[in-house]
């Protein structure tokens, strides 16, 4: 039985591949959570970063009390990921529809997994504006972003997720905006954040500002492929 856990981390600037800082934890595996909350406010503390108490509450908040739940999630996100790097080549279907199902089995481990329909929404409505334009498909990102909202609606997340709906779902610009707008506020070096409101802009014409929240959303997560498959 696996009683301990080693976590290395290593701090790269991106730009040139050269490494910043580096070290490594042992820990007692008791709770994985409490060993990442530990380790993100002990990384935050050698890079001489302030806390907000918002942000240290988001830190010491665990998303769900199930390893089984938040294992579906994790999986779920790569399905999610593999289906936006497959979008130019139109073979999205398959893998949202997997995301789906391994978050439909997470909120059933966990009713109160916001994070985890926090993810549906986005899979659903992915689905919605790619493969399966129907009032049903609709309906079920509906319920995944009220669920949501109902369960934590002061958390970055629900906001994000719930400007993509109004985005993808519903074309409902001026809405998505309100609500990009505070998950911004929440969580402003959210790349993806910045990466919707590119999408929002272009469908806008408004070039100059979606190339530069593309660049934003580059500069704040330079190796994330899924942005290069969805800007041209």
């Amino acid at each position: 039985m696996v009683t301990g856990v080693r976590v290395s981390t290593e701090l790269i600037d991106a730009r040139n591949d050269h490494t910043i800082w580096a070290d490594s934890y042992d820990r007692d595996l008791t709770d994985i959570f409490a060993i990442q909350s530990e380790v993100a406010q002990t990384i935050a503390g050698k890079l001489t970063a302030t806390l907000s108490p918002e942000e240290r509450k988001r830190i010491e908040t665990k998303p769900t009390g199930s390893l089984a739940a938040y294992d579906l999630y994790l999986r779920a996100g790569e399905s999610i990921a593999s289906a936006e790097l497959s979008y130019s080549a139109g073979t999205t279907e398959n893998r949202l529809r997997e995301a789906i199902g391994f978050l439909e089995q997470a909120v059933r481990v966990d009713p109160s997994f916001t994070l985890a329909y926090c993810a549906s929404a986005k899979a659903h409505d992915l689905l919605y504006s790619w493969n399966d334009p129907t009032p049903e498909r609709r309906a079920l990102a509906d319920v995944a972003v009220n669920t949501a909202l109902r369960l934590q609606a002061d958390l970055p997340e629900v906001h994000l997720a719930y400007a993509g709906h109004l985005y993808y779902a519903y074309r409902d610009y001026e809405r998505a905006q309100v609500q990009l707008a505070i998950a911004k506020r929440g969580s402003p070096n959210n790349a993806e954040a910045f990466m919707l409101e590119a999408y929002m802009d272009r469908r806008q014409g408004n070039w100059e500002k979606a190339i530069q929240d593309i660049n934003e959303a580059v500069k704040r997560d330079p190796l994330n492929t899924t942005f290069d498959s969805r800007v041209s």
